[in-house]
């Protein structure tokens, strides 16, 4: 067997060319003409995630800006006060819903209507849509038939009792719509079925179209809250707030009220912690009324609501210490937004001698201003004595 012959390489090949001399490699380069790049191809626009700033505009709510027939603030705060009012009153004695159910609804309803104008869509048939999907959100349904019949009836008995008032008053200027909120064209009763039965026939013209109007701003709704039903509300901050506020002892009565007189420690304890516990819930079910939900957590909403539970049962934090020591995740600033809107809500309540609302309401408020002046001035102390510490914390 012969090998390959002297000088062969393995990998050579005889058709290959020899490569040019560096100087002839360097005159073809230069008469080569330039390569074209192909465009740069344009890159996607980012999706920017616009995040909600802290402070609310009511002058830029859809129904105060809608046209041609805006409403003033003050309108479509009431007409979200109303609408609460009702959602809590079908859910609670009608429909005999849950207390988390009926909150899901009514934040549900502000969500809505912070999208869109009262003046396009029928507040009470929203608020029927609302309480439906809460009611399947919140593990409590109720079906559709049942829902529109007892809120109908409610509606219906609500326009009678404005009727009532209207004929005692005697020759008001107000009609039996303006004074109840309700108006057969609003709510889709015709005028005689208005003026005398309270149920709705199920198989009458009018109910089918209510019902597939109700069908219809449940999808809506859905779509406008962007499918997000899970929802949080301030009891659970609350009663966890209370709990452990009353674990750490750290709360006392300033004034002893007369059904604890006779009590010993333990028991004096135990009906302080009812007392705050209480009148913390009540101040949350109040704040369902306002657009608070659009504008704070639910653990900031739930804190005010157990300062204030705490101010309108005499007890105060012991040591002489400010309430908003004892809150942890609240500023000065939102707990006294959140402390004036409820109690802006519930200062006209029935019941209650204006005289002493309007005291409470003045006694609150002066803590308020003096609680932002001792945190503003602790603020200041800190920074100029220990200026690295706070950078850290920062």
């Amino acid at each position: 067997m012969r090998g390959p012959p002297p000088g062969h390489h393995p990998h050579h090949n005889p058709n290959m060319r020899p490569p040019p001399p560096p100087h002839q490699m360097q005159q073809q380069q230069q008469q080569r003409p330039p390569q074209q790049r192909p465009p740069p191809q344009p890159t996607p626009p980012k999706h920017i995630l616009r995040v909600p700033t802290a402070i609310f505009d009511e002058n830029h709510l859809p129904s105060v800006l809608h046209q041609p027939n805006p409403m003033t603030p003050e309108a479509e705060r009431q007409a979200r006060r109303r609408t609460c009012r009702f959602i809590e009153e079908a859910g609670q004695r009608s429909l005999r819903m849950p207390r988390v159910a009926i909150s899901t609804a009514t934040v549900f309803f502000h969500r809505f209507y912070a999208k869109h104008a009262f003046q396009e869509h029928d507040r009470f048939e929203v608020a029927m849509a609302c309480l439906l999907l809460a009611g399947k959100t919140e593990e409590a349904p109720k079906k559709l038939d049942f829902v529109i019949r007892e809120c109908w009836k409610l509606r219906r008995k609500a326009q009678q009792a404005s009727q009532q008032r209207q004929l005692s008053q005697q020759g008001g200027d107000e009609s039996p719509a303006s004074l109840s909120g309700v108006s057969p064209h609003n709510t889709g009763m015709s005028p005689s079925t208005s003026s005398s039965k309270i149920d709705i026939d199920p198989k009458s013209e009018e109910y089918i179209k209510l019902k597939e109007r109700v069908l219809l701003l449940e999808r809506i709704i859905l779509h406008t809250i962007g499918f997000e039903l899970s929802i949080e509300h301030p009891y659970k901050y609350l009663v966890d707030c209370v709990q452990s506020l009353n674990k750490k002892r750290l709360l006392e009565y300033s004034k002893v009220p007369d059904s604890g007189k006779n009590k010993d420690k333990s028991g004096l304890n135990a009906l302080m912690v009812q007392d705050l516990a209480q009148n913390s819930m009540n101040f949350a079910n109040d704040s369902m009324h306002t657009s608070l939900c659009l504008q704070f957590t639910a653990r900031e909403v739930g804190l005010t609501c157990v300062y204030l539970g705490g101010k309108y049962s005499n007890i105060r934090p012991i040591n002489n210490k400010m309430w908003i020591e004892l809150f942890d995740g609240i500023s000065i600033e939102y707990m006294t937004s959140i402390a004036l809107q409820i109690l802006e809500l519930v200062q006209p309540k029935k019941g209650v001698d204006p005289k002493d609302s309007e005291m409470a309401f003045k006694m609150i408020r002066k803590d308020l201003e003096e609680m932002s002046r001792l945190e503003k001035q602790k603020k200041e102390q800190g920074s100029s004595s220990e200026p690295d510490a706070k950078r850290q914390k920062t």
